[in-house]
């Protein structure tokens, strides 16, 4: 019987001939990525003509580019509902990474009759494991099946990394922060991840963290662990002008349950200190102007997205109670639910229709470093800078995302970075985006606020029980597709008076 193969096509077009690049040509491509990991920020421009110009520049920037298409490559087209009975699996270029950390993370096992779609989907998930910088599936007739060979392409993996970076999106020396970090994403081959790092600056801190996810060698079970120390500027009190900093040392351990390859439970257990340096009597929980901390959550995630950092399909739902103190603690006792939801359909060919709902929800009386917060980790882009503070927080976001330039990969001369030069990718997607949400506070603790008992920065949302006012913003953007840092985005956000921001920052928005 006469053996054929073919390539199966998951994430962009292939082209014939891979593109060389000089190390001189690409230094300044790892200068960005070494800055896009912590640096981001935010432009504010003020005057008419100077926001008429952004706009019609920005907008015509996304489109008028015209979708390239890639040049063709001899790939078989075969239809979805095709099936291919698989005889066996092999992986070639996994030099550091075991077969079994791959083989984990698809649905495809020998012995299944699988789709083009399915291996698709499979591929795109060895991909989101952030080990490889290319992988691709290929399909080999033989006497008894089909052989399925897995062809990828490592990433570098040890990062001695030196840090130095602006905090809150704020470009002043005074936030600026610098130290060291060493990075290792596929300890022991296991995709087991050491993370240790130590900063000065503004918010000086240092941390060490450890996660497993598979220990030893069972699937079903992950873990995790951090300790940590940061000296943090209180975000609560730098919205009353006030320069506070929160002490807080602690750690935590966490243990997984994988239900299936889309869902999983775990188990969290920490402690932390918290102080404020000066102190500050009456504004945390306990009298004595320290909070002891034990937390104990409780987290169940469904993921089925096909790529991590830029899915076209699927969906992602994670839900977290956590309980802050001992039960029936005189001072520190409250709780958080945490939910968030997204949802990811292709509605024509690559053009990707996005949706996120995320809601904090709380109990109890809750401290400042305990509150849910605008312009800081959460975001609401076209008021990219205003930062806000509440109890509860609702952010709902909808995102339409289409090619611009379809993905294609690069390689460095083999003296310069040897394998690890091979196949990086460079593309461009543009966005249309809306983003809304909302603060509030629990009626419970409506007095305490009324009163001045504690303070709290609820700007335009004001002492609201309950999510009546909403703050929107609007957009557009590009999403540049990078080696390593996978996404950096620029994007063009207005308010409902047409503010004009623009912004630049790392990884998809969700």
């Amino acid at each position: 019987m006469q053996k054929s193969s073919h390539r199966i096509d998951f994430s962009a077009k292939k082209i014939r001939k891979t593109t060389h690049c000089s190390s001189a040509d690409v230094s300044l491509w790892f200068q960005l990525f070494s800055a896009g990991i912590h640096c981001d920020f935010v432009f504010k421009l003020c005057g008419k003509s100077l926001k008429s110009c952004a706009f019609f520049a920005f907008f015509t920037l996304i489109f008028t580019f015209r979708p390239a298409v890639a040049p063709a490559q001899e790939v078989i087209q075969t239809s979805l509902s095709q099936n291919y009975y698989i005889s066996e699996i092999t992986i070639h270029g996994n030099k550091k990474t075991r077969p079994k950390v791959i083989l984990r993370e698809m649905r495809t096992q020998v012995g299944d009759s699988v789709s083009t779609d399915d291996l698709n989907y499979d591929a795109r998930r060895v991909e989101s494991l952030g080990l490889f910088s290319r992988v691709e599936f290929l399909l080999e007739e033989k006497d008894e099946g089909t052989a399925l060979l897995i062809d990828v392409t490592e990433q570098w993996y040890l990062f001695p990394w030196p840090l130095f970076y602006f905090n809150d999106r704020e470009y002043k020396w005074d936030k600026a922060s610098y130290g060291m970090s060493l990075l290792h994403t596929n300890f022991r081959g296991n995709a087991e991840m050491l993370s240790i790092a130590g900063w000065l600056g503004y918010n000086p801190g240092a941390y060490l963290l450890y996660s497993i996810p598979a220990i030893k060698g069972n699937k079903n079970y992950f873990l995790s662990t951090q300790f940590f120390y940061y000296r943090l500027r209180s975000k609560s009190f730098e919205l009353l002008q006030e320069e506070i900093d929160e002490k807080q040392v602690g750690g935590s351990i966490a243990l997984g349950y994988r239900i299936n390859l889309e869902n999983s439970v775990q188990l969290a257990a920490g402690y932390s200190r918290i102080k404020y340096d000066p102190p500050l009597m009456g504004q945390t929980l306990h009298p004595a102007g320290r909070d002891n901390l034990p937390t104990l959550s409780l987290t169940y995630i469904r993921n089925t997205r096909d790529l991590a950092w830029y899915p076209s399909r699927g969906s992602f739902l994670s839900a977290t109670y956590q309980k802050i103190g001992f039960w029936n603690d005189a001072y520190i006792d409250y709780r958080q639910i945490l939910i968030e939801s997204r949802v990811y359909r292709s509605i024509y060919k690559d053009v990707i229709l996005a949706g996120r709902a995320s809601l904090l929800l709380s109990d109890g009386q809750i401290p400042p470093y305990g509150r849910a917060y605008f312009g800081y980790i959460y975001r609401i882009r076209g008021r990219f800078s205003e930062r806000y503070e509440g109890e509860n927080r609702i952010l709902s976001s909808l995102e339409l995302r289409f090619p611009i330039l379809p993905v294609r990969y690069f390689q460095i001369e083999e003296s310069t970075l040897g394998n690890y030069g091979r196949n990086l990718k460079f593309g461009i997607s543009g966005s249309l985006f809306l983003d809304l949400g909302s603060l509030w506070i629990q009626e419970a603790n409506v007095d305490l606020y009324r009163d001045r008992v504690f303070a709290i920065s609820s700007g335009a949302f004001g002492i609201q029980t309950r999510p009546d006012k909403w703050l929107h913003g609007f957009g557009a953007g590009l999403n540049f597709h990078v080696p390593y840092v996978n996404i950096i985005r620029f994007e063009l956000g207005f308010n409902q008076d047409f503010d004009t921001e623009f912004i630049f920052d790392a990884q998809v928005a969700f």
